[in-house]
């Protein structure tokens, strides 16, 4: 069927609207990606998120198993995220793994706390969204300026995996996050 004159100026209009509306949502999440959260935060448990970054990853419940010159820790945990402009956090849990040649002998035993820090503001939507995080996609270190920052209980030859969720349904549906009050400092 031919376009008449109508039909062309409507689909202009309508080209025109999503151009507008769609510039207007890419600068919006570019702007809330650049900032920086400014203040810490606690929740009512005590788990703070330190000032400047975005969240954190905390997982108490991890073993660790060594097997020659191999060592690997699995468990699971949470990360603590901030909600951009809003009071409260949200607490998405998680299961853990990681590696490295560290190794020395053959065993288990359980490991120590893990505390990671988040400071990018995309690792944060990855994981809302159910994403896999993988360490050797990101910069991890020790200070703020990496994407992860470790705290405690890895080192920085540590590969590891952060995987939101408890379950295989929760891996197809997404993580079940909890929104957590959080208070400013």
């Amino acid at each position: 069927m031919p376009m008449n004159k109508k039909h062309v100026i409507y689909t202009y209009a309508i080209l025109a609207a999503v151009a507008i509306f769609g510039t207007s949502l890419i600068a919006k999440s570019e702007s809330e990606a650049g900032q920086t959260a400014a203040a810490t935060v606690r929740t009512l448990q005590g788990e703070a998120i330190p000032g400047g970054a975005f969240g954190v990853v905390i997982v108490e419940d991890a073993r660790e198993a060594s097997l020659l010159h191999l060592r690997g820790i699995a468990g699971s945990g949470f990360a603590l995220l901030r909600e951009t402009g809003g009071k409260n956090c949200l607490r998405v849990p998680l299961r853990f793994v990681a590696g490295d040649f560290g190794g020395d002998s053959i065993g288990t035993t359980r490991a120590e706390t893990i505390r990671l820090t988040l400071n990018d503001a995309g690792l944060v939507q990855a994981l809302i969204s159910g994403d896999d995080i993988v360490s050797d996609q990101y910069r991890v270190g020790r200070s703020s300026d990496d994407q992860i920052a470790i705290q405690e209980g890895l080192s920085v030859g540590h590969g590891f995996v952060l995987n939101p969720g408890k379950s295989l349904l929760e891996d197809m549906f997404g993580p079940d996050a909890d929104q957590v009050v959080c208070i400013a400092d």
